[in-house]
């Protein structure tokens, strides 16, 4: 795993980011979660995600909970 601007682990992967996700939410028909399922489906459960975690968190807590900004 990587580190966030904390310093924590976080996700590096995008099945790792789904994992966390489905146990967020628990429901695999979740927006956030198919989002990943999409990306997975093109580009693997292994690929590496580029993006800085918060970029992941912001994208995916819009997603997951309908949040507008």
């Amino acid at each position: 795993m990587r580190q966030d601007e904390f310093g924590n682990a976080c996700p590096e992967t995008l099945g790792e980011y789904r994992d966390a996700m489905l146990a967020l939410v628990g429901n695999d028909q979740n927006p956030a979660v198919q989002f990943l399922d999409q990306k997975i489906a093109a580009e693997g459960r292994a690929a590496t995600v580029l993006a800085p975690d918060s970029q992941m968190r912001g994208l995916l807590f819009r997603l997951a909970f309908d949040l507008d900004e």
